[in-house]
């Protein structure tokens, strides 16, 4: 059996996609939540329910889902988990920290962003040091009824937070940006958001296959004197590229003084 600890935002969809993907059924899931509200319909589909040590006892591999700032309240619920596999999405709460509150030694830390709710999502994931291979493998077939695994150093997680974590609500910031563009130019929201999300989504496919890097393709659409270039100009003279890389750059010194403040 599985547990999730915190039935929020992630640990919901985290049920939901271990059952959705055919991985578990839902009486092999066991939560834990604060309020039984939250929980209260997953209940009634058959998933089990308990308080946060019984799901410890229970689970050989539990998920971690409070909120950072409810992590030393957690870690004192759980007390030592034996030989157990915890796996956190508390942002910026260690590994080390996690260990020596539980004496837990298989601790996968992870960092998945939104589309994870549809199985298309990333998963940056750091593991502890004697987490063996095994294990490890165990983790990422659970962990791909999310969408992609990539494992990175624990030190890169901060960065895996900025440029995953929240990058999908600067997409969507940006798809926003273009529909309406669309409609000012006079086409529908519909057929604008159509062919908006059909060009993110083929771009993308379109790396992800041949490999190349993005300046190659941009120059392959850019013709002399085009209406492709001056586009591309007007975007270097308001300093898009800048202005991208320097939000993704604050969001992960965010990241980092927070990963400070709760290791302290």
């Amino acid at each position: 059996m599985i547990g999730i600890i915190g039935v929020g935002n992630i640990g919901s969809i985290i049920a939901k996609r271990l059952v959705e993907s055919g991985y578990l059924k839902p009486g092999d899931i066991v939560l834990a939540n604060r309020s039984f509200k939250k929980i209260e319909n997953f209940a009634k589909d058959g998933y089990q329910v308990a308080t946060s040590r019984k799901v410890i006892e229970m689970c050989e591999m539990t998920f971690l889902c409070v909120k950072p700032q409810d992590s030393d309240r957690l870690l004192s619920e759980i007390g030592q988990v034996g030989d157990r596999i915890l796996i956190s999405t508390m942002t910026a709460v260690g590994i080390e920290k996690i260990a020596q509150r539980t004496n837990c030694k298989k601790i996968v830390r992870i960092m998945p962003n939104i589309p994870v709710m549809i199985g298309k999502g990333v998963v940056g994931a750091a593991r502890s040091k004697k987490l063996n291979d095994d294990t490890w493998k165990r983790c990422c077939e659970v962990l791909s009824c999310l969408g992609q695994i990539v494992e990175v150093d624990e030190d890169h997680l901060a960065a895996v937070t900025a440029l995953s974590g929240s990058a999908p609500a600067f997409v969507f910031v940006i798809i926003e940006a273009l529909i309406d563009a669309g409609i000012r130019m006079g086409l529908s929201y519909e057929t604008s958001r159509l062919m908006v999300l059909e060009t993110m989504i083929g771009s993308a496919e379109l790396l992800l296959k041949l490999g190349n890097h993005p300046g190659e393709f941009r120059h392959v659409v850019t013709s002399p004197a085009g209406t492709t270039i001056e586009g591309i100009y007007r975007m270097e003279r308001e300093g898009i590229r800048g202005a991208l890389m320097k939000t993704i750059q604050e969001t992960y010194l965010k990241a980092i003084q927070l990963q400070k403040e709760l290791n302290q």
